[in-house]
């Protein structure tokens, strides 16, 4: 109890309030390692919650809108059919328009820390790692073609293949999160069997010539590559990241650098789910490398210790609700598995994530 106790006084995580389990955004995980489920339920309560609103009488009225906060499980065949429902009665750009509805559910973790990406490579970095924690069987092969391009490739794993609409769904979604995020003049091309590329988005639009569901038969679904001509991040609230959160850091004893860290510190929690590197911090909050960590070495803290304590502060708050999964808490904070986290929090804290968890309720 004695080096818990120092350990708490250290990193002060008695007096964090976490945002992202706040009354305000409702974020809950219930269950452990369900986040496969959760997952889910994510894009499912974004394809339900726009066809309810855009095309309603394709919706049995028995069949509510999942929600993910609460973690509803939706079938895999429910999913398909609905979509498939959609080609055939609406057409290929109402799947393609599903996506749109992103900006608006940010209270969903999945989208709400996608859409805190600052560029394109941290959102399919997020991407992937999401898609390795949920064990998706549909997966996106992304890979850069230039600073303002990238190719994608949807594929299947365990024998399953995605289908034209699942397809149409997910490119739909990479457009919609890309525009968001500030991709500028964004365009998307997708091959036909001939090998020929054909327009699919420009200027805000979709441009396939016809709804006929017929037409998209004729195109690789599964390929698509998108452009934009630049990227203007959306402006991230760095206050609201300041009211909403406390940190404590080591005592530092010069005055410039208390600030200097503090900031540096505001700007990792912002987007905590992301997979900081040094370099990336440093050219964001306009350091070179080294200055950096000389600032952080004279605050007796390093890049990696900074991290470390910033995430097991999110931690332990995390921790302290009991509908957290461990899982789910992996992902949010940004460790490669829940094998990581548990390693990382028992270095910080003396004792596995679930023992601190019982501490707390004993």
């Amino acid at each position: 109890m004695l080096f818990l106790m120092r350990q708490v006084y250290e990193f002060g995580i008695c007096q964090l309030h976490m945002m992202i389990c706040s009354e305000k955004t409702n974020f809950r995980f219930e269950g452990e390692g369900n986040i496969k489920n959760f997952a889910k339920a994510s894009l499912s309560a974004l394809i339900q919650g726009q066809i309810k609103s855009d095309y309603p009488e394709l919706l049995a009225a028995a069949e509510p809108t999942p929600d993910p906060v609460r973690n509803a499980y939706v079938s895999a065949d429910m999913k398909r059919e609905l979509l498939k429902t959609l080609l055939e009665k609406a057409g290929a750009i109402a799947l393609l328009s599903l996506g749109q509805a992103i900006d608006t559910i940010e209270y969903d973790p999945v989208w709400y820390y996608a859409l805190r990406s600052r560029t394109p490579k941290v959102l399919f970095d997020k991407w992937n790692r999401f898609e390795r924690y949920a064990h998706s069987t549909n997966r996106v092969r992304i890979e850069k073609q230039s600073d303002c391009s990238a190719s994608f490739t949807r594929y299947g794993i365990e024998g399953y293949q995605p289908s034209i609409p699942e397809n149409l769904l997910i490119c739909g979604v990479m457009i919609a999160l890309l525009e968001a995020i500030g991709c500028q003049s964004l365009e998307c091309y997708m091959p036909d069997k001939n090998g020929e590329w054909h327009k699919v988005r420009e200027k805000h639009q979709f441009t396939l010539h016809t709804d006929n569901p017929v037409s998209i038969y004729n195109l690789d679904t599964s390929r698509w590559l998108i452009s934009w001509h630049k990227i203007m991040p959306r402006k991230i609230d760095n206050d609201n990241i300041q009211k909403e959160f406390d940190f404590e850091l080591p005592p530092i004893t010069l005055l410039q650098n208390q600030d200097k860290v503090k900031k540096i510190t505001q700007h990792v929690a912002n987007d905590i789910s992301r997979v900081w590197k040094i370099e990336d911090v440093a050219w964001e909050m306009g350091y070179s490398i080294r200055s950096l960590q000389r600032l952080l070495t004279m605050s007796d803290l390093s890049f990696s210790k900074l991290i470390r304590l910033i995430r097991i502060q999110f931690a332990c708050k995390m921790l302290s609700q009991k509908k957290n999964s461990l899982t789910s808490i992996a992902f949010c904070l940004g460790f490669s598995d829940s094998a990581h986290f548990s390693r990382d929090f028992k270095a910080s804290m003396g004792m596995s994530p679930s023992a601190y968890r019982k501490s707390l309720y004993p």
